[in-house]
């Protein structure tokens, strides 16, 4: 492994830092990790400590005390005792930036507030958001969504499509309503939308069509759609919009949209809350037109005294004087700019200046930035915030621009391996979305420039589609921020929404947890993650023990697993391989598992005599005993061959030789480990034997294999009742990963059970179901819902197989007791679930792995999330502790039996005080007439004057007298010295010759 790192305590880890460090030179500059800063080792009591310091009187601000730098250092040296004196010189050197020589608590201060949220926001910008599932918003489109956008004023979101038809969807994403613009004198079909945007400060919109005009509808009825302008006769095609107002002055506005011809137009209103055109007035008896026909020629002449026009062509090519459409405009009023952009390598994105000071007046300056990128951009977006410009470019790459630099981008983003068609920043986060032909998305943090998610699989399957995006990181009226993500395909929209993040939460990992196990040899929690990060935990206290990093480079750990005598570990990884070690981190063995490709191993077992493998392929992975020769160890050929028609997910054993293995498609297959030929097919609840069943008039459920003669018959009336819950469970298993078999576990205390064809084998798979199967005869005997609309699930049993663990992909648990459960044979397929003894969530996404242990006569549940961290519950839901954090726990031992005699027990006591307090009320009582005469020296004798005293020396009295020991008798030999006898007794020779010895 890369690194090994034993871990006692924070003070000595940090102490045993400082003490092997050595003094840099003068020339040398000593780098300090981030973690590592003595700012941000520092807690509150050392900052409460340093300000009752600082608050002392002295020649400072308000008569406080002031620190010259060697004065600053040693004091920190007294106080703190946490740091070296170059560390508090560095620090007095970052606080006395404008070098006045002093620094008192308000500096001290400034700079640990600026300190603390830089790396907030470090934190912020590199956290890892986690998903909800996506939803398909309900769409009555029928052609391409050209946009979606969200009205500030109605709190609605706003969807119009190619063919004119608006959608409008409330808070809660319900459907309210849908329109179709009137197309006028224009024929539906001859009548596109290209683009719309929202003039959020006048409650309306504009649409540009392909009837060359622009026509702005007022939202502010509730009835219809009306339309008030239209801006006519332009001289090419608009493709793109953008609206800006200025904050301060509603008044102020800019529509700018960019067409075919590739010229960038501006329209300048000064009075846009007033009317954005002046209406002319109607001749005497005519009424007045609602909609204002406007030329662009009537603006450029001065008709209209609130509204001026500019334009500028920018994306020309030089050589051949063609034109390029304008995919995308904006106007940034931080820049004071237009920004466009085309898919053209020469001039692909452009940025018009503007005359300063003339935000209204329709001067656009003739100096342009031009950026030139291979192939040219589908989109782009702009921060203000940090000032850069994000492209999508067809050449499968995302770079960052600064707007002033036009050689060459701050960061170019690769990852992509199609082209570019979306970005976006999250403005709050400082991370950048993008979105690429092969519908994949990624989250990249904009500072560090790297992907931090990728996204992919989840969105709707399908030939080339246009896909737009839309992020809503505005708040709601809580104050929390929404963080939607809208993308369209075509007419389909989807939107998937990120989860609240707990704050101050603790991880145990930097990564989401892969898996967690234990280990009964050293009492510890062995955890892995993503990254390839394993960590040993005492279960004891929670304590960290040992963390090795890295352990298959840059790889994935996709699964780990420890042998019978829990002394070695084995981790499977998306190389291929899988990595033996011990519990020091030496490397024993390397298996290659795919022939050297990559693949994603899915779990390891470790039999008597072999090591399987299985997750990526139909057939199983299998490694003899005897080839563990040599490090590199190549797997064997598996007798029974091909089973399963889909990959195998799961895989578990119980002893002497009986092998169950599970399926994407939900079948599982029993094997013989001697002879490694497949004994059973239970595939009841398969999908394909599902969807037989549904083609054909239902019949007997029966085993599809070699042995028939098991099966157990179904009666008329059970057989109907066994499919009608097949159908009744056919919507929702009709995903597909609704059929895949997560988990399967042996119940081992019921192997001797043959006799009562009881239930030996759990399976769980998706969309909640847990099904109790009899492996010997290949019977399905149970099956219940244990988590309704949730994905798939995992589950673990403890050693007494007394209870079942089931944990879905929401974070919660759910204990059931199952040592009474589905022991016989029913007539009937068993639908009632057993007994649920607690229900609680220790995460808040996803839960890889679940496991029961027992320790100190208390049974645990392990869990192992996707939000990193590691938590441990009892069985009763009880929380013990979460891997990581800094308090310790000790595990004792609890049942409920016990709290229940607790809380009853008070009763008795207070009964008990009641009539003592009755007998003191009725008693007569009078005081010590020498507390009256003399209180001064006056002393209570406790002994005779209190009930605690006088109970006690009742009990003495009462209590058996202790023998006192007698009086040593004369023995000769205890004095021989003076009397000159032998010596006698136990040491009688070893005294003699003592004292012969000194006497010579």
């Amino acid at each position: 492994m890369n690194s090994i790192s034993t871990v006692t305590s924070p003070t000595r880890s940090f102490k045993d830092a400082d003490s092997t460090s050595k003094s840099p030179g003068r020339n040398e500059r000593k780098i300090i990790p981030m973690d590592m800063k003595l700012e941000n080792r520092l807690n509150i009591k050392d900052l409460e400590r340093l300000q009752e310091a600082f608050m002392t009187e002295g020649d400072g601000y308000d008569n406080k005390l002031s620190l010259t730098k060697n004065q600053f250092c040693e004091a920190l040296s007294l106080l703190l005792k946490k740091g070296s004196r170059e560390e508090y010189a560095e620090l007095y050197d970052n606080i006395d930036v404008t070098r006045d020589g002093i620094v008192d608590w308000d500096k001290f201060a400034s700079h640990m507030l600026l300190e603390f949220y830089e790396k907030d926001d470090r934190v912020k910008s590199t956290q890892v958001p986690q998903w909800k599932d996506l939803k398909h918003l309900q769409s009555p489109h029928k052609d391409i969504v050209q946009r979606v956008s969200y009205l500030k004023n109605s709190n609605r979101y706003l969807g119009i499509s190619k063919e004119g038809c608006i959608s409008m969807w409330n808070h809660d994403l319900k459907l309210q309503k849908s329109l179709k613009i009137p197309t006028g004198a224009y024929k539906a079909r001859d009548l596109w939308v290209m683009d719309f945007v929202l003039l959020q400060n006048v409650n309306k919109i504009a649409l540009a069509f392909t009837s060359k005009e622009i026509a702005i509808y007022d939202l502010s009825s509730k009835l219809e759609f009306l339309c008030q302008y239209t801006v006519q006769d332009l001289p090419y095609t608009p493709l793109s919009l953008d609206y800006w107002y200025n904050p301060d002055n509603a008044n102020e506005a800019t529509l700018v949209w960019g067409d075919v011809g590739g010229y960038v137009n501006i329209l300048f209103f000064n009075s846009a809350n007033i009317a954005l055109f002046e209406r002319p007035n109607a001749p005497a008896g005519d009424k007045q037109d609602p909609c204002l026909k406007v030329t662009l020629s009537m603006i450029e002449a001065g008709h209209f005294k609130n509204a001026t026009y500019a334009k500028y062509q920018a994306h020309k090519d030089k050589k051949t004087a063609k034109a390029e459409w304008v995919r995308q405009v904006m106007y940034s009023h931080y820049l004071e700019c237009f920004i466009s952009c085309a898919t053209m390598s020469n001039n692909a994105v452009v940025i018009g200046w503007m005359e300063k000071h003339t935000a209204v007046s329709g001067n656009v300056d003739r100096s342009q930035f031009e950026f030139n990128i291979s192939q040219g951009v589908n989109a782009f977006d702009y921060n203000s915030h940090l000032n850069l410009i994000a492209t999508a470019g067809v050449n499968n790459h995302v770079c960052l621009w600064n707007p002033y630099v036009v050689s060459k981008p701050n960061g170019v983003l690769r990852g992509h391996m199609a082209g570019v068609i979306q970005v976006q920043f999250i403005k709050n986060r400082g991370q950048l979305i993008s979105f690429s032909k092969d519908k994949v998305l990624r989250l990249w943090d904009v500072q560090l420039q790297v992907c931090i998610q990728r996204l992919a699989g989840m969105f709707p399957k399908g030939p080339e589609v246009y896909t737009t995006l839309f992020f809503d990181d505005s708040r709601d009226r809580n104050g929390n921020e929404r963080n939607r993500l809208f993308t369209t395909f075509n007419y389909q929209i989807t939107m998937m929404e990120m989860k609240l993040e707990i704050k101050n939460r603790v991880v145990s990992h930097d990564k989401p947890v892969i898996s967690a196990i234990y280990n009964t040899v050293f009492n510890q929690v062995v955890s892995v993650c993503q990254s390839g990060t394993i960590i040993m935990w005492m279960i004891d206290t929670g304590q960290k023990v040992k963390q090795f990093n890295k352990v298959h480079g840059n790889s994935e750990i996709t699964c780990i697993a420890q042998d019978p005598t829990e002394t070695r570990i084995y981790t499977g990884s998306t190389d291929g391989t899988v990595k033996v070690w011990d519990f020091n981190g030496h490397c024993y063995h390397v298996l290659d598992c795919a022939g050297g490709q990559p693949a994603d191993l899915g779990q390891i077992l470790i039999l008597k005599r072999s090591v399987i493998v299985i997750g990526w392929t139909r057939f199983i992975t299998v490694f003899r005993n005897t080839s563990f020769k040599d490090y590199h160890v190549q797997p064997s050929d598996w007798k029974g061959g091909q089973a399963h028609t889909e990959d195998i997910l799961n895989v578990t054993f119980m002893g002497p030789h009986t092998l169950a293995t599970g399926s994407y498609d939900g079948e599982i297959v029993i094997w013989n480990t001697n002879s490694e030929l497949a004994s059973k097919h239970m595939s009841q609840r398969s999908k394909r034997e599902v969807i037989k069943s549904r083609n054909k008039e239902p019949s007997t459920l029966c085993v599809v294999g070699e042995e028939t003669e098991g099966v157990r018959p179904t009666t008329g009336r059970s057989k109907s009742r066994a499919l009608s819950r097949v159908s009744e469970g056919s919507n929702d298993e009709q995903n597909e990963f609704g059929w895949a078999i997560c988990k399967l576990l042996f119940l081992a205390s019921r192997k001797g059970n043959s006799a009562s064809r009881g239930a030996n084998l759990v399976s769980c798979g998706g969309n909640g179901w847990v099904r109790f199967w009899n492996a010997n005869h290949g019977t399905l005997l149970a099956e219940f819902v244990a988590h309704k609309h949730a994905g798939s699930i995992k589950m673990a049993t403890d050693k007494n197989n007394q209870y079942l663990a089931t944990g879905d992909v929401d974070g919660n648990i759910k204990v059931w007791e199952i040592i009474e459960y589905c022991i016989h044979e029913s007539e009937e397929l068993l639908k009632t679930p057993p007994k649920l003894v607690s229900e609680f969530q220790p995460h808040i996404d996803m839960i890889n792995t679940l496991e029961i242990c027992e320790r100190n006569d208390r049974l645990l549940v392990i869990s192992a999330s996707c939000d990193c961290s590691i938590a441990v519950w009892d069985v009763y839901g009880n929380k013990i502790g979460i891997f990581g954090q800094e308090e310790h726990w000790k595990v004792e031992p609890y049942s409920p039996e016990e709290l229940e005699e607790r809380i009853d027990t008070p009763k008795e006591d207070e009964n008990k005080e009641e009539v003592i307090m009755d007998v003191e009320r009725n008693s007569d009582w009078s005081p010590d007439e020498q507390a009256i005469d003399n209180p001064q020296e006056y002393r209570i004798n406790s002994w005779s004057k209190t009930f605690l005293g006088k109970d006690y020396q009742e009990l003495r009295v009462c209590k058996r007298e202790r023998r006192q020991p007698s009086t040593i008798p004369n023995l000769p030999y205890l004095h021989w010295e003076k009397t000159g006898q032998p010596p006698a007794g136990p040491y009688s020779v070893s005294l003699f010759y003592f004292a012969c010895s000194t006497s010579r």
